[in-house]
């Protein structure tokens, strides 16, 4: 699910806004993370306070995609609006200089598609005379 759009600046920075029903972060942006640990995030993802203070709201690392080698962005934002959310950044097809913000869906697990039909009129009106019918046993 599309919830936002991170633009790099002509000055190369990267700002955009963050949006769903119970939260709206516009005027986000990313800080480049000083770190030689293999394990730290490549960015900061800040926002501003109601006071113009930088605050951090989450961390993005960069990643690729196992089949295609595509280079994307993975991350979170955690605050007390929105909880832990976490995030995929994708480059746009169409402009180069933005990227999509898409929120991660959990993944189920299981083995594949499994076919799902609508039930027939004469199945439903059945289960719902058997269902009748143990109501008024029980009654």
């Amino acid at each position: 699910m599309n919830i936002g759009e991170m633009i790099r600046n002509e000055d190369g920075s990267v700002t955009g806004y963050v949006a769903e029903a119970s939260y709206d972060l516009e005027g986000i942006f990313l800080e480049k993370v000083a770190s030689t640990h293999e394990r730290a995030p490549a960015f900061n993802l800040m926002a501003k306070s109601p006071r113009g203070r930088s605050v951090r709201i989450g961390s993005i690392w960069e990643r690729s995609a196992k089949e295609t080698g595509e280079v994307y962005f993975g991350g979170y934002i955690e605050s007390s609006v929105s909880g832990f959310v976490p995030l995929r950044l994708f480059r746009s097809r169409q402009n180069p200089a933005v990227w999509n913000v898409v929120r991660k869906l959990p993944q189920r697990k299981g083995s594949g598609a499994q076919e799902v039909s609508i039930p027939e009129a004469e199945d439903m009106d059945r289960d719902y005379d058997r269902a009748f019918s143990r109501e008024l046993e029980d009654a």
